[in-house]
């Protein structure tokens, strides 16, 4: 009979390569995923549902006869961005996933990490050896898996994998593999901390394939998956055979966990690696997307700090940040000393050549701004908007005048427009923004200047 499989947390790197590779078996599959990083475009349809959710995930997996749970926030730095976010999706999340799948009968295929053996230096790790992670995110995973084992003891597989690397749908440039290839395309140069560290690789068609594997042969209990064990002195020497690239050895070594890992127990119930990291090599130096590694939306750990930001900086409201001139026989000091710099990515000072010119309205969903007059003084409108195609003409226009007299910022959250008016000649205006040029111009929404009346902007006489 052919399965029914839900990938959940498939939109990931991983789980959007698995997808294909599950579709070309012609099985039915289907991903549920919490689309937490709103920026990235999903290849694939999906289910917008969280694992924390537990009525959207009890009413999914009824549907479905194996579920690959994928589920969670990926690398110790992304992890280390919102502790408590970690440990919710990781950890109770796969509580209730594993609940579930025990509930219904449905068997687990549970993705875990080699991160979880810590550091065994010398040692070939196998499946038996005691987990000892010394980092958080590998603590997290090593949670899941005794979840998973607590909860389906009977029917349930842990796949611990080595470090993932090949080109995926949804690309991670903060994969050394991917990283080491990308950078060798762009600076014809990788450098390489320490070296002598040795690591497991897998790349992720082969981790999409073991998935299958342990589907089609109904396999029970816990496999590493590893393709090839190297130093990073060894990758470094194979992305210069292929892209005759330059290696710098640089002796300051942050990281200096050192393992290599058995994968015989998987290998013997017939599975074969097929890829290599030289084919995963060739693959990224052709790829268009390696010229753009720098992006955010290829590092996990920048995607979380944003969903960060923008979790924090979405939860407060319109406000001004208080401030004041100190004087003294030196000069003067214009201060606002509870306004600190969170989230903040660039600015940038507007300084119009009239003070008839008026600039509004601009909105934004996801983008916050700090707004100073560090010279003269302006009018600063912002309306909250209901509606980004349309909002409505009715809401409150919160009017603000802002001068290097009375020193003070104006924050002003997401799903706000805002514009400004000086008046005074050479006033500055200096803009705090939370997004990247970039994330602004594909979060960038224009109104007319009287969309909410012209009264905003007008000086009366009195």
């Amino acid at each position: 009979m052919t399965p029914s499989v839900l990938i959940i947390g498939g939109l990931g790197y991983i789980g959007s390569v698995l997808y294909e590779v599950i579709k070309e078996e012609d099985w039915q599959v289907e991903i549920l995923d919490n689309h937490l990083y709103k920026e990235l475009q999903p290849a694939n349809s999906f289910i917008e549902a969280d694992i924390r959710d537990k009525d959207a995930l009890k009413k999914t997996i009824q549907k479905h006869d194996i579920v690959v749970n994928l589920a969670a926030i990926v690398g110790d730095p992304a992890c280390l961005i919102d502790t408590n976010l970690a440990i919710d999706i990781n950890c109770i999340g796969t509580r209730h996933v594993a609940e579930y799948c025990k509930k219904f009968s449905k068997k687990i295929v549970h993705i875990s990490t080699c991160s979880i053996y810590g550091s065994e230096p010398n040692v070939l790790v196998k499946e038996e050896n005691a987990g000892f992670p010394i980092d958080f995110y590998g603590q997290t995973k090593y949670t899941q898996e005794r979840i998973v084992r607590e909860v389906c003891s009977e029917d349930f597989c842990v796949l611990r994998l080595g470090t993932a690397y090949g080109l995926s749908p949804r690309m991670r440039y903060d994969l050394v593999v991917n990283a080491f290839a990308a950078r060798a395309v762009i600076h014809n140069k990788i450098t390489v901390f320490g070296g002598e560290q040795e690591r497991p690789f897998v790349h992720i068609r082969d981790i999409s394939r073991a998935i299958v594997h342990v589907i089609k042969n109904n396999l029970n209990g816990i496999f590493n998956v590893r393709g090839e064990n190297l130093s990073l002195l060894r990758l470094s020497e194979i992305v210069k055979e292929i892209t005759n690239c330059q290696v710098e050895i640089n002796t300051n070594v942050s990281d200096k966990r050192s393992y290599m890992v058995d994968s015989s127990k998987l290998l013997s119930t017939g599975f074969e690696f097929k890829y290599n990291i030289a084919y995963a090599i060739e693959e990224i130096v052709n790829s268009p997307t390696a010229l753009e590694m720098h992006k955010g939306i290829y590092s996990n750990l920048k995607l979380a700090e944003r969903v960060k930001i923008a979790t924090t900086i979405g939860q407060r409201e319109l406000r001004l940040i208080p401030g004041g001139v100190a004087v003294d026989d030196r000069g003067c000091l214009n201060f606002a000393n509870d306004f600190n710099f969170y989230g903040v990515k660039r600015f940038y000072q507007v300084q119009n050549f009239s003070t008839s010119t008026i600039r509004a309205f601009h909105g934004h969903l996801k983008e916050a701004k700090y707004i100073y007059v560090a010279k003269g003084s302006a009018i600063v409108a912002a309306v909250e908007l209901d509606d980004v195609k349309s909002p409505s003409k009715n809401k409150k226009v919160n009017r603000f005048i802002l001068s290097d007299k009375k020193p003070q910022v104006l924050f002003i959250p997401p799903k706000y427009a805002n514009g400004f008016r000086p008046l005074e000649e050479d006033t500055r205006i200096l803009f705090f923004s939370t997004s990247s040029l970039e994330e602004s111009k594909g979060d960038d929404y224009r109104f007319s200047v009287d969309y909410w009346g012209k009264e905003v902007w007008e000086v009366e006489n009195r």
